[in-house]
């Protein structure tokens, strides 16, 4: 009841500012700022046209055509173009033409001082028009000035304009172009690729995260309108690729990155089914004997249903709390099976190992001495993954925060459940076992049922058995084990210190994707076209902090190694302010408004990972932060859209090292309350830690990095893994036996394969994903194989080895005494 009430403060979030930037991060409260400042953005749509010369009239009257049917394309709902693109003023070209002929009698002639009333008039007639970036505007988007044109006429007018005809302002056409020949004297002759740009608005008033963003958090913000307006620019294009002959067209709108991530995502769900399919047939065949009676087909059932429980009430009760549900949360229901069916293993494994004397006992009898040493065993493991996840949340990033406090409640609720339910479940089934009711139907019940030999066969045991005694627990296995361990420890080792911290988001998208595609052509054509970023200042007293703005400028003008473009109104105005010196100025009938606020525009070069656009952001952060405003509100900051990502590669990996630390604390402290037992307690440790360093090193190895997707699936590891070296440790500190060679032998025949039965289950559920094209999956898919593999030899193959040489002795335990009458 309780968690059914947190259902109606389920939340999920879906802004990726408050999913995956750290909250101390000043970019928060930066972009708050801007949006607030601001309130409208652009949103850019891009075509990317491909031929041996683009510079032909064939090559521009496709791209024209295609032009036309965006600006005419109509969504179902009736939404144009016009409606959702983003609008600036343009000049008239006879103004231009009459502003160009007074300039020729007077060289500095300005319109903005020459008629303070004359020009306001000017600026109020302007017509604004969606805002475009393309080389058709030099053809005014004419199809017949197009067809009457020459190769000469199109090379002509892109070497000479540089004023755009359709708006009147100043425009460089060259980097709309690449692949660009040019002949000796530096005229372009031939261009392979021309780029054109479409501007959508984005009222940041309008958008509604919860409608517009996407359940895996990479959504952008952006109103519904441009969203709905934005699929149809994508049916055009799509459309136009593949009727194209002669040239190659690439694109890519606003919501491109959203939908592929999703999308993919999503593709491979039916896998995750299938696979999740397999591991409830495997739970069966492993939990089962095979007859009619002692088939427990329900019990996997109940089982997993347990899981699902767990997991719908530790959503409810987080949501009671006010704990968001993210993205990566949907990972979880893959620990909690992996936990859940993992104690079941041990539930039964331990119900199987009951003495003839404890199964003469009446059946609740029975099941209490199951649960003396099962519930310990399930206990232990519970307890110290609900610690490390606990400790995981004190994180500062918002998603993974989240993702540990549901996974602690997660693991919390399928403890209880599976001690309770399912155990109840266990007993019942138990039951109608006695009652020689069919395991399928139990409402059937058997007369007489004799049942198979081999079903009463424990060949697994004797096979386990056998391996152990055989091999792996002789002088030269004990040997070739330690030698293993060392190799296989100096890989890990190795592959850890090089390990690195890099994260591209393009890593979610498919290389089969139109998206994917057109990024590698923007990258092999337009390689220094790197991220766009500012510098902003707020309400400040412009005229006394203008040599403080002007040297914030000049030294990016100076970052040349790091900056490809400046914009900047800096230089412009000081120009204009000495020319005009005297005259009237910042006025247009009326006193100027006081500034709110004002941007120098700037793009960061092409960086290769974060040890180059770390530094880069760091260098133009000091720059604003050494700006010395004193005056107004004296804000001044720097800010990209890129800088979220940045930012959270900065701090992932301190992260990731943090909380893996914290869960081996963890795992140290409940092991040595739980257990009792200081050496026990210590190669348990030994192992969870070597199975850490094993995996992350062989990630490293197998092309995998430091980020928020690797730094989720190690932190669910250590839930996984902790859980091979810990039964097996407890389950030999209660055996009793002459030698820790014996106790081992019956330690391992007793609970290894419900411990081997686990690490298999989760890899069969996963095992679908192996062949995933989302990013996602295939890093879950490695680090849990991984996990799996290195958990189950250091905690079933290397603890027992270890134990047979050194291990302390068992508990004492209580024997009992036989009584007599006096």
């Amino acid at each position: 009841m309780l968690s059914s009430l947190g259902f109606l403060r389920f939340h999920q979030e879906k802004n990726p500012i408050k999913l995956w930037v750290p909250e101390d991060s000043s970019y928060i409260h930066d972009t708050e700022w801007l949006i607030n400042t601001f309130k409208i953005a652009q949103r850019p749509q891009v075509i990317l046209m491909k031929a041996d010369n683009v510079l032909i009239p064939e090559v521009l009257q496709e791209l024209n055509n295609i032009n036309e049917k965006i600006i005419n394309s109509r969504t179902q709902e009736g939404i144009r173009w016009d409606d959702v693109c983003f609008k600036i003023p343009t000049i008239d070209p006879s103004l231009v033409r009459m502003i160009q002929k007074f300039k020729a009698f007077e060289n500095d002639f300005d319109p903005s001082v020459w008629n303070s009333d004359y020009y306001c008039q000017i600026i109020e007639s302007l017509i604004k028009e969606c805002y475009q970036r393309s080389i058709l505007e030099i053809f005014k988007y004419d199809s017949n000035i197009l067809r009457n044109m020459t190769n000469e006429d199109i090379i002509n007018y892109v070497n000479v304009v540089d004023i755009s005809p359709v708006t009147g302002h100043p425009v460089n056409y060259t980097e709309l172009l690449g692949g660009i020949r040019r002949n000796s004297t530096g005229h372009i002759i031939s261009a392979q690729v021309v780029l054109s740009f479409y501007y959508a608005e984005v009222n940041f008033t309008a958008v509604e995260m919860d409608k517009t963003g996407n359940d895996f958090g990479t959504g952008d913000w952006v109103t519904e309108s441009v969203l709905k307006w934005e699929n149809e620019f994508l049916k055009i294009l799509t459309t136009a690729q593949r009727s194209s002959e002669n040239m190659e067209i690439y694109y890519a709108s606003g919501r491109s990155f959203s939908d592929i991530s999703q999308s993919t995502m999503l593709h491979d769900m039916p896998a995750l089914v299938v696979g999740v399919l397999i591991m409830i047939v495997y739970i069966q065949l492993a939990v089962s004997r095979f007859n009619c009676i002692d088939c427990r087909v329900l019990i996997g059932f109940v089982g997993l249903f347990s899981v699902a429980l767990s997991f719908l009430v530790a959503c409810g009760l987080c949501s009671l709390f006010g704990v968001f549900y993210g993205p990566v949360h949907t990972s979880l229901p893959f620990l909690l099976m992996g936990l859940g069916v993992d104690d079941i293993f041990v539930i039964i494994s331990f119900w199987n190992q009951l003495a003839v004397e404890q199964m003469r006992g009446s059946l609740p009898q029975r099941i209490g001495y199951m649960l003396r040493h099962a519930g310990v065993s399930i206990s232990l493991t519970s307890i110290t993954d609900f610690m490390a996840f606990l400790v995981g949340s004190f994180t500062i990033l918002p998603s993974l925060k989240s993702f540990c406090i549901y996974a602690a409640v997660g693991v919390l609720c399928t403890f209880i459940f599976v001690i309770t339910f399912f155990t109840a479940c266990i007993t019942l089934d138990q039951k109608r076992i006695e009652e020689n009711r069919n395991g399928c139907v139990p409402c059937y019940k058997y007369g007489v049922y004799e049942r198979n030999k081999c079903s009463q066969k424990q060949i697994s045991k004797h096979v386990y058995h056998f391996i152990y005694s055989k091999i792996i627990l002789t002088v030269p296995g004990k040997i070739i084990v330690i030698m293993l361990t060392i190799v296989l420890t100096g890989f890990g080792l190795y592959g850890s210190l090089q390990l690195e911290q890099k994260f591209d988001p393009m890593w979610f998208v498919p290389e089969s994707t139109y998206f994917y595609k057109y990024i590698e052509q923007r990258k092999l054509y337009f390689p220094n076209m790197g991220f766009e970023a500012g510098i902003y200042m707020g309400k400040i007293n412009y005229t006394q902090e203008y040599p403080n703005i002007k040297s914030v400028a000049s030294k990016l003008d100076n970052l040349t190694d790091i900056l490809q473009v400046t914009s900047s109104w800096v230089q412009p105005f000081q120009y204009y302010v000495k020319k005009t010196f005297n005259k009237e100025n910042l006025k247009c009938g009326m006193a100027a408004k006081q500034i709110l606020a004002s941007s120098i525009d700037f793009q960061f070069r092409g960086f290769k990972g974060p040890h180059e656009h770390l530094p880069a952001m760091h260098e133009v952060y000091s720059i604003s932060d050494n700006a010395n405003l004193t005056s107004g509100d004296r804000f001044v900051t720097v800010w990209g859209r890129i800088f979220g990502n940045w930012m959270t590669d900065e701090v992932i990996d301190k992260e990731l090292t943090r909380n893996l630390g914290l869960a081996l604390v963890c795992v140290m402290f409940c092991t040595m309350v739980l257990i009792a037992n200081l050496q026990i307690c210590f190669w348990i440790f030994i192992c969870v830690l070597l199975t850490m360093v094993n995996v992350c090193g062989w990630i490293q190895i197998w092309g995998l990095t430091i980020d928020l997707v690797s730094c989720i699936a190690l932190t669910l590891g250590i839930g996984l893994c902790v859980d091979y070296a810990a039964h097996i440790g407890y389950m030999f500190v209660t055996v009793n036996g002459n030698t820790r060679q014996d106790r081992v032998l019956t330690t391992v025949t007793s609970i290894g394969l419900a411990v081997l039965h686990g690490g298999l289950s989760t890899l069969l559920a996963l095992c679908m994903l192996s062949q995933s094209e989302a990013y996602t999956f295939q890093a879950f898919f490695k680090i849990f194989l991984l996990v799996v593999l290195f958990g189950q030899f250091y905690g079933g193959v290397l603890l027992p080895v270890v134990l047979s040489l050194v291990g302390p002795k068992p508990h004492l335990t209580h024997q009992s005494v036989q009584q007599t009458e006096l």
